[in-house]
């Protein structure tokens, strides 16, 4: 196994964390990935129960036949765009895989697909979506990739893939959220920042979603929200089915039982220096011979980066693995 070493003035965990999709990285990041974005052909995905998600699958055009379809998750408020889902996918295009950047639904451009606001329990539309890109476009190794709640359904996919009968061959979660009320007790009483960039990028998709679906009615009340705390009671007790936030929250954790059906090979890379999910929380997970725990010691949030160019070594690990 392969150790994260950060250059000298890269080793703080705040710094790491909002180099990962911010900063001078946007630049370096774009342009390296430029191959990726150049052969990404839009794709909308209507599930069978008519859930519409957006994505960019990107064909590996050498001579060679593809190895496979790597599939990529992104984080909350992120998109198929964001910098570490580019980079981890033009690394997985230069070793010979096809790459599909998949949007969750109300993620990037996409409020006006569906009626319904986003939550993090809607698993069956991302599992739906990655079992037809597999079908549809997969090959010998399809691999799914997440980053923090794109991490979470990652690791979720990957414990129902046999069952379901998703073509899937391996799953690699990049610092996942494991224990979501945790998660969300270390942005609101953490790092101030990391809260005030949730609330505003939350903010600005709900504003967004109105915009194409007025009747969702929220406009005024969403202007009094100030914390994440006010903004999950409210829209958890308003626009989903559970009957609490603690109820939601328990829907999509993995800790415990929840990755009880693995049966494909799954990684989770993280750092014990994550601000945002304590590492504390891997040795409550279900114990398997599927899963594969790469703790490193460094790298805050979804960052790894080695270096000031700012590459990312969690792109070159996730190759490392599926090679």
């Amino acid at each position: 196994m392969t150790k994260f070493k950060p250059a000298l003035g890269l080793s703080n965990n705040h710094l790491q964390s909002m180099l990962s999709s911010s900063g001078p990285r946007k630049y370096f990041e774009k342009r390296r990935a430029n191959q990726l974005l150049c052969l990404a052909k839009q794709h909308i995905i209507t599930t069978p129960q008519g859930v519409r998600l957006e994505g960019f699958l990107s064909r590996n055009n050498t001579t060679t036949p593809s190895k496979g379809l790597a599939v990529i998750l992104h984080g909350w408020e992120g998109c198929a765009d964001s910098l570490y889902v580019l980079s981890s996918g033009q690394k997985l295009l230069d070793v010979g895989y096809d790459v599909f950047r998949l949007n969750f639904r109300d993620h990037g451009d996409t409020h006006h697909l569906n009626s319904e606001l986003f939550n993090s329990s809607r698993l069956e539309e991302v599992a739906e979506a990655v079992k037809y890109l597999c079908a549809e476009f997969g090959g010998q190794h399809n691999v799914l990739c997440g980053y923090s709640l794109g991490g979470n359904f990652c690791l979720r996919v990957a414990n129902i893939a046999k069952v379901a009968g998703i073509q899937l061959h391996q799953a690699i979660a990049i610092c996942p959220v494991l224990h979501p009320p945790t998660t969300m007790a270390e942005l609101s009483a953490g790092f101030p920042l990391y809260e005030q960039y949730f609330v505003a990028k939350w903010k600005r998709s709900l504003i967004k979603k109105l915009r194409y679906h007025p009747q969702l009615g929220y406009g005024n009340a969403l202007k009094k929200l100030k914390t994440l705390d006010d903004m999950n009671l409210f829209f958890v007790e308003r626009y989903t089915d559970f009957t609490s936030r603690d109820e939601y929250f328990e829907a999509y954790s993995v800790v415990e039982d929840g990755l009880r059906q693995l049966a494909i090979p799954t990684t989770i890379i993280t750092s014990e220096d994550d601000p945002m999910i304590p590492a504390r929380h891997l040795k409550h997970l279900h114990q398997s011979k599927w899963l594969s725990i790469d703790l490193q010691a460094k790298g805050g949030h979804c960052a790894f980066i080695k270096n000031w160019k700012f590459e990312s070594w969690a792109s070159e690990r996730i190759t490392q693995l599926v090679e």
